[in-house]
């Protein structure tokens, strides 16, 4: 009799390594499954995220450049201004300030 029990659990534990192994590969399975799972939705958030933030760049690069022609605007003025040609052209049209030496002739049209 004991010779024969123990026959018979190595019979029933050569079929535990069989279902053991399938017990294995399903739990790998699912943690692939999972990892999938995580990086399918990670990777979607991230797209999502990235759209919006390219969203907001490009709104800021049309304000960089709306910016940057404003500032191109006020140097080209303050360059204008350097010039004593146009500083008298200005003191001439807007206020009305001549050279001593100037005589002024102003038209009927005005």
């Amino acid at each position: 009799m004991r010779y024969s029990s123990a026959n018979h659990s190595s019979v029933s534990s050569s079929s535990n390594p069989q279902a053991g192994g399938r017990r294995r590969v399903m739990i790998w399975l699912i943690v692939v499954l999972l990892f999938a799972i995580w990086a399918i939705i990670t990777f979607f958030t991230q797209a999502v995220s990235m759209a919006e933030q390219n969203k907001v760049l490009a709104q800021k690069e049309k304000e960089r450049q709306a910016a940057d022609a404003s500032h191109k605007q006020l140097q080209y003025e303050v360059n204008r201004l350097q010039d004593p040609e146009y500083i008298g052209e200005m003191a001439r049209s807007k206020y009305g300030l001549y050279l001593p030496e100037e005589t002024p002739i102003i038209s009927g049209d005005e």
